[in-house]
C-alpha cells in the first residue's frame, strides 16, 4: 500500500513538473520523498487527508515556515510540551496524534517536507516557499 502512495505522488509530481517544463529542485524532490514514506500514511498520497488533516490549507495554518518545521519537529505531544494546546495561525485545539519526527529526521529533510507540503498541497509558488523555509534551490 505505501508502494501505491509513493507511486501517486511520484507521477503527480512528474506531470507538474512536464506542465512546468522546469526541474523540480532537488529540496523539493527530497521532499517529495520522505512525504510519500513519513506522512502519506495519515495525511494521504495526495494531501486530502485521512487519519490525519488535509493538507490544502497549510499555508493558512501554518503561514510562517518555521512553525510549521517546528510542528513536523515535535509533533503533538512535543508541541503541547514546548508551546501549549493551541496550533497553528488560529489556534486550533490540540487533539494529538502527529508524530515527532525530530527523532528521524534532520533539520533540513523536515524543511524539504514542509516545502514541497507548502508547493504541492497549499499552492504557494515555489520560490517564495523554499526562502522563507531556508532551503536552498539548488
Amino acid at each position: 500500500m505505501n508502494l501505491l502512495r509513493l507511486t501517486v505522488v511520484v507521477l503527480v509530481a512528474a506531470f507538474l513538473v512536464s506542465c512546468s517544463g522546469a526541474e523540480m529542485p532537488a529540496a523539493v524532490t527530497t521532499g517529495r520523498e520522505i512525504y510519500g514514506n513519513a506522512c502519506s500514511p495519515c495525511h494521504g498520497s495526495a494531501g486530502a487527508g485521512g487519519i490525519g488533516p488535509s493538507l490544502a490549507a497549510v499555508t493558512v495554518t501554518w503561514p510562517d515556515c518555521g512553525d510549521q518545521t517546528r510542528w513536523i519537529t515535535l509533533g503533538s505531544e512535543g508541541w503541547r510540551n514546548e508551546v501549549g494546546d493551541t496550533y497553528g495561525a488560529s489556534n486550533k485545539p490540540l487533539l494529538g496524534g502527529m508524530p515527532g519526527h525530530g527523532d528521524s529526521l534532520t533539520p533540513e529533510q523536515i524543511a524539504a517536507v514542509a516545502v514541497f507540503e507548502r508547493i504541492t498541497y497549499g499552492g504557494a509558488e515555489q520560490e517564495e516557499a523554499m526562502r522563507d523555509c531556508g532551503v536552498e534551490s539548488s
